[in-house]
């Protein structure tokens, strides 16, 4: 059965209201990255300041999925309207936490306004857009992601040389956006009730979402690695000052909006799989260029690297998704989508802590390149059985 034709048509200002939405989720974390040596001693964390980077991801992790069958019942309009209100407020609340649990509890609330944000973007997105045109919005929602992080961690990087406090007033900016979607997104329903589908509309065939959902996984695991150990590295074992560290990650971000920018035309050339083959080994090479040198152009060679990994990587993980999900079940695929990409976000933090100095950096390389070279070998294996049951 078909559904009506989508009814709405949303303008570039939408557009940019959406993009700016999407940039303040995976800086939820890393705003404060550059703080981090100064709020491990204001709250007497020491080496577990890191938790509060990913403290976020574990209220993304714990609602996400409330929140995408909320977008599959009511629509993505209104979760983003009060995941980017309660964004704001408890963004900028951090800044004020009288000690270490209310500052958790903060962080794990402002996770679950990211959540909704971010479930309720790639929604969006599924509503106005279909075909080729929802995989480039889809990978400039990517850029703008990693956009928001090069220009926030740079102005991170400055306000935490004046004041820990100072970065946790850059989620203001979920206010902003939050005016932005009153004002330049149209309301809308249901995909469902939005878009015409047809029941084979859907990619059926080649690895189970879940599949999906593991390499999505273990890819934002790989990113938040570097984003959560490089502080603690670039200061107390390099020696570095928290404004390096703010640019050092901006410029990560920066190569990561630039490899996503080029994701589509290389996934039109090598295949989904490929890129994604290709983004894992990215990220290993980087992890190793850590273990085995500190020297600036050391540095500069495993940036580049990382940041490929994630451009390359985080949009497609989302695009897959909804490839692999009927109109009906969209907001829930998407969901669990964000609770992978979070969980690995949370994670690690665990990993960050489980092993000292630079050891943590080879069991990164490990993880990455194990991951890389099972994709080839999982996605045939899928293939084959499609092609035995015809």
């Amino acid at each position: 059965m078909k559904k009506k034709g989508r009814k709405k048509q949303i303008g570039i200002p939408g557009v940019v209201a959406i993009m700016l939405a999407s940039s303040l989720t995976v800086m939820v974390g890393n705003a404060i990255t550059p703080a981090l040596p100064e709020l491990g001693e204001v709250y007497g964390l020491g080496n577990y300041a890191s938790w509060l980077v990913t403290a976020p991801a574990l209220g993304v992790t714990a609602t996400a999925l409330l929140f995408g069958k909320l977008i599959d019942k009511k629509g993505p309009y209104y979760t983003a309207f009060f995941g980017l209100l309660f964004y704001g407020l408890f963004g900028v609340a951090g800044a004020f936490m009288p000690n270490a649990a209310a500052i958790f509890a903060d962080r794990f609330l402002l996770g679950a306004a990211t959540a909704a944000i971010m479930s309720a973007g790639v929604a969006l997105i599924t509503v106005f857009f279909q075909g080729e045109k929802q995989l480039k919005m889809i990978a400039l929602q990517g850029m703008s992601m990693e956009l928001g992080g090069v220009i926030f961690l740079s102005i991170s990087g400055m306000l935490a040389g004046f004041s820990w406090r100072y970065p946790f007033f850059i989620y203001a900016l979920g206010f902003v956006a939050f005016f932005m979607l009153l004002l330049f997104v149209p309301k809308c329903g249901k995909a469902e009730e939005e878009v015409q589908d047809t029941q084979d509309s859907f990619q059926q065939q080649g690895v189970p979402v879940w599949l999906v959902l593991l390499i999505a996984f273990f890819g934002m695991l790989m990113f938040f690695t570097a984003m959560v150990s490089l502080p603690i590295y670039l200061q107390n074992d390099l020696g570095y000052s928290p404004s390096f560290t703010g640019y050092y990650l901006a410029v990560l971000d920066l190569v990561a909006v630039l490899a996503a920018g080029v994701m589509p035309k290389i996934v039109a050339k090598i295949h989904e799989k490929n890129c994604l083959v290709i983004a894992f080994f990215c990220y290993g090479a980087a992890f190793l260029i850590y273990f085995l040198s500190g020297h600036i152009a050391a540095l500069g060679a495993a940036v580049l690297l990382a940041g490929a990994g994630f451009g390359l990587s985080t949009p497609l993980f989302n695009s897959l998704v909804v490839r692999k999900s009927t109109p009906k079940n969209k907001g829930t695929n998407i969901s669990l989508c964000t609770m992978a990409m979070f969980l690995g976000q949370f994670l690690s933090a665990l990993l960050v802590s489980g092993f000292s100095g630079k050891k943590m950096f080879l069991a990164a390389v490990v993880i990455s390149w194990i991951a890389g070279m099972s994709i080839l070998p999982v996605t045939k294996m899928y293939e084959r059985k499609d092609s035995q049951s015809r």
